[in-house]
């Protein structure tokens, strides 16, 4: 998954490793930014067939998140496909947050039985995640110099960052470095920035260019009035109750002319 991998993964994974510990195995498809479909499967006299209702809670977190699915069998196992809204996601999740495994406690029952109770440790790369287009949560949408003399450059960064959960996350800090034709004429950093949930936001990057970089590596494209790939890497860092996360980031885009 994009920028919010680190940060869905504790959230997410509760609900991917919510069944027996063992021999289960779980899948999750991200087909846009709104919600993940997991899939859950494992040994068949885990679960009868039939709807499945129940709750979810994460690293001794006291926030129970609703689940629900029909469970089917096949070749000896079980499969429960569930839907998970990331704007449902409790909030309260991220207080114990662990950058290698997490807990999780899931009780509930499948076709009339009753109510069980699972709880266990689950290490976050063993979760298999396919789909979420890093485009989707993440882009670098324009990057253009404000100012352009013989003795410097200014430049700014427009970073368009989805938070699909239903609450804001703070970054802590950013820094990152721009790179044209494939060599680096820039540097800047931010702090405090806000990344409101539930919502698309573009971040405006200041990048303090060094003069003779850009124009040994862009100057006939500049002068021409032409547009120069650039690629922005570096990282951004994440505040969660429980801890900070470190999100890379190396992104493609392009450079215009001073306005």
């Amino acid at each position: 998954m994009p920028v919010f991998s680190s940060l869905l993964g504790p959230l997410l994974g509760a609900v991917l490793a919510a069944s027996a510990p063992g021999a289960m195995r779980f899948s999750v498809d991200v087909p846009g930014v709104t919600e993940a479909r997991v899939t859950i499967s494992g040994p068949e006299t885990e679960l009868a067939a039939g709807p499945f209702r129940g709750t979810v809670s994460v690293n001794g977190s006291p926030a129970e998140l609703p689940i629900s699915g029909t469970v089917t069998h096949s070749g000896g196992k079980f499969l429960l496909p569930v839907t998970v809204r990331f704007a449902d996601l409790p909030e309260a999740w991220t207080s114990g947050f662990r950058t290698d495994t997490f807990t999780y406690h899931l009780r509930g029952a499948s076709a009339g039985q009753p109510s069980r109770e699972w709880t266990g440790t689950q290490a976050f790369e063993d979760v298999e995640v396919s789909g979420g287009d890093s485009d989707r949560f993440l882009a670098l949408k324009n990057v253009r110099l404000t100012e352009m003399s013989l003795l410097s450059s200014e430049g700014v960064g427009e970073l368009m960052i989805v938070n699909p959960l239903g609450f804001d996350v703070r970054i802590a800090e950013m820094q990152y470095v721009l790179f044209a034709e494939g060599e680096p004429v820039g540097e800047g950093s931010a702090r405090g920035l806000i990344l409101r949930g539930g919502r698309k936001n573009t971040l405006t990057l200041p990048i303090g260019i060094d003069h003779a970089s850009l124009i040994s590596a862009a100057g006939k494209a500049l002068v021409a009035g032409g547009e120069v790939a650039v690629r922005l890497k570096g990282k951004i860092v994440l505040r969660l109750k429980g801890g900070d996360v470190v999100v890379p980031l190396d992104l493609s885009g392009q450079l215009t002319g001073a306005s």
